[in-house]
């Protein structure tokens, strides 16, 4: 394996996308050969495999890898790379997208895509979704961990969906979801994200799809409510970039 620097630094998930995308152009790995697994990249980087899932999720946004579900990481035939890279930086233009339109996007997808998790999702999925919460507990005094965590539980509910327009749209303007994710933890604290993401997994747990659905609107919706009520106590707060703690 190509030696990888260790990250010391603040942006992580970023630092890593770098340093995969670079060894991914310089050809160290072939198109169909598969990346060394999370906990190796975790070793070889000395950083956290929420960090390296999020930054194997921008290669897979940018169509560098294809992940297979229980079968790891693959590059892809990226020959196509110069005009995805073209259009990525359009996404970028409304990063800083008010946070109450992002959360009535989600509202309305997020309510349905988890209606469509509840047949299809597995014990492997139930896991993956409990490991991420516990993440999310152990990462309350660092926000933007607790970000990325919740912003991966989100995305692979629409993985898990298997619905490739959900996914596809999700991975579009996913660089807006994750910004807003980390505007609303800095706003709003990890309480409501803890509360209501434990509530989400115990009733995919019971395949209950109603209560599912019922759960999800009632968690952006307070979400918004929360995030409106902070703003209006403190107008200085700019909803596209809350302080962050």
């Amino acid at each position: 394996m190509a030696k990888l620097k260790k990250i010391k630094t603040e942006s992580l998930r970023s630092q890593v996308y770098v340093q995969l995308k670079a060894r991914l152009m310089e050809g160290i790995w072939k198109v169909g050969e598969k990346l060394p697994s999370e906990n190796e990249l975790c070793v070889s980087f000395g950083v956290s495999r929420v960090t390296v899932r999020a930054a194997i999720q921008q290669l897979e946004i940018l169509g560098l890898v294809e992940t297979r579900h229980g079968g790891g990481n693959f590059v892809k035939d990226f020959s196509t790379i110069n005009a995805m890279d073209a259009f990525h930086p359009l996404i970028q233009i409304n990063e800083n997208q008010d946070i109450i339109t992002v959360l009535e996007y989600r509202k309305i997808i997020e309510k349905g895509t988890i209606g469509l998790v509840v047949p299809k999702i597995t014990k492997k999925d139930i896991d993956f979704l409990e490991e991420t919460y516990r993440t999310m507990q152990a990462c309350t005094d660092e926000p933007d961990k607790h970000a990325q965590a919740d912003h991966l539980f989100h995305y692979r509910l629409a993985q898990i969906a298997q619905n490739p327009i959900i996914t596809k749209v999700y991975q579009l303007i996913n660089v807006i979801l994750s910004a807003a994710m980390v505007d609303i933890v800095g706003l709003l604290g990890t309480e409501i994200g803890l509360r209501y993401h434990r509530k989400l997994i115990d009733a995919l747990k019971s395949g209950d799809k109603s209560l599912c659905e019922s759960l999800m609107d009632a968690h952006l919706d307070e979400t918004i409510q929360e995030v409106l009520k902070k703003t209006k106590k403190h107008p200085d707060v700019t909803l596209g970039h809350p302080a962050q703690n």
